[in-house]
């Protein structure tokens, strides 16, 4: 049942394209014969199709912007008391500040700030990414199209 449901999923949604027609509507063709319908799709399968267009949103700014510190860096993160880990994605930045004030506790020259005042200080640095991403969707329409998509994707799994 399992390598069914592999090749339903890999057959459901064979290449990222197809992924960009479901912005358009609920159904869409993707080839002569082949159609997606999102609702019908699991919870499990939005929440996989989410994790490939936020990828696939993160690379393209990346790949567009010029301040490397505005990069969005994906990886996995084990919570403190869990075993379960996390996709976590943050701006470089947040990375770097968080770094550099946790080696400044261990040398006692700070203290640590919460996830609240590291936001707080970096006031500065999330507006010029804010300015960034908006500038990058006003200029790429297919980087409008995944966030779009991303949206429809994330409001159908919301209303389950």
């Amino acid at each position: 049942m399992k390598q069914l449901r592999k090749k339903y999923v890999s057959a459901l949604i064979p290449t990222l394209c197809g992924l960009l027609i479901l912005a358009l509507s609920p159904t869409q063709t993707l080839g002569e014969e082949e159609q997606i319908v999102i609702e019908d799709l699991s919870p499990r399968q939005l929440r996989a199709q989410i994790k490939r267009i936020e990828t696939e949103f993160y690379r393209v700014f990346n790949t567009n912007i010029d301040d490397q510190n505005l990069a969005v860096i994906c990886y996995k993160h084990t919570p403190t008391g869990s075993n379960i880990s996390v996709d976590l994605c943050e701006p470089q930045f947040l990375i770097d500040k968080r770094g550099a004030n946790v080696n400044d506790l261990r040398s006692g020259n700070d203290v640590l700030l919460s996830p609240t005042d590291l936001r707080t200080a970096l006031a500065s640095e999330y507006e010029a990414l804010t300015a960034a991403m908006t500038e990058h969707s006003a200029e790429n329409e297919y980087f409008r199209e995944l966030n779009a998509i991303n949206g429809a994707l994330r409001e159908e799994l919301e209303s389950r």
